[in-house]
């Protein structure tokens, strides 16, 4: 499945999944490919649980895209219009919204401002680590340079490219940490909308456009809500 081209693996589990393993399917010319995992876990207090494995085979703690995919499934094959899903990096609820799927979230964590190559940027928390990075154009930045100058300062976390369009619009490159560029970043699209609300108005609803389409980012004071498409690639078994 994938949600704006960031596409992963869903299993219908439990299953444990080995670091090994995940490299092997995720791998693009030796096995399935994908950007991670997503393993559907048993239900507990009502959310059904979800591991995520990113495409190195470490272990995720959240992922926007990824939850609406697996809320997808789940509303396709039980039925319902919500269901409530369970990550290591915090609890989402999600609902159809028209042909996609919409979840609620925590907001991100305070914004830290940091200054990365010369950009102005800040750091972040959605349940994972993001720092978003201000460019006049991320088309032309040199995203893979950018992470690593940003992941030497603060550590492993996502790095996004942003650039501020108007007051409900922001552009988005983003290196995941364990993947590399991915064509969205769900969380980061989170990130980025209250990012830039530290150096600009910005409208309660905003669009997100990332390499692969478009998100929609509404945010509240304690909770944002993440909009999108989540599409099926195809079905089979291993």
């Amino acid at each position: 499945m994938h949600g704006c081209g960031n596409d992963f693996i869903v299993i219908d589990g439990p299953l444990e999944v080995t670091p090994d393993g995940a490299r092997q399917l995720c791998d693009r010319r030796r096995g399935i490919g994908a950007d991670g995992i997503l393993t559907i876990g048993w239900q507990k207090n009502g959310r059904w649980l979800v591991t995520l494995h990113n495409a190195d085979g470490s272990v995720g703690e959240s992922c926007g895209n990824g939850a609406r995919c697996v809320a997808r499934y789940l509303l396709d094959r039980r039925g319902g219009d919500n269901v409530d899903l369970s990550f290591a990096g915090g609890d989402v609820s999600a609902r159809r919204e028209g042909d996609g799927i919409a979840i609620t979230l925590r907001a991100p964590s305070p914004p830290e401002p940091i200054v990365i190559d010369g950009h102005q940027a800040y750091r972040t928390s959605v349940g994972n680590p993001h720092v978003v990075v201000f460019v006049a154009d991320p088309d032309k930045v040199d995203l893979p340079a950018l992470a690593a100058t940003a992941r030497a300062i603060v550590g492993q976390a996502n790095v996004g490219a942003a650039q501020i369009l108007d007051n409900g619009h922001v552009v988005l490159r983003v290196d995941e940490r364990g993947v590399g560029e991915t064509l969205a970043c769900g969380t980061g699209a989170c990130a980025a909308v209250l990012a830039a609300t530290c150096v600009h108005s910005m409208d309660p609803s905003v669009r997100v456009s990332v390499r692969g389409g478009d998100l929609v980012v509404r945010r509240g004071p304690t909770r944002f809500e993440l909009s999108g498409p989540a599409e099926y690639a195809f079905e089979g078994e291993v």
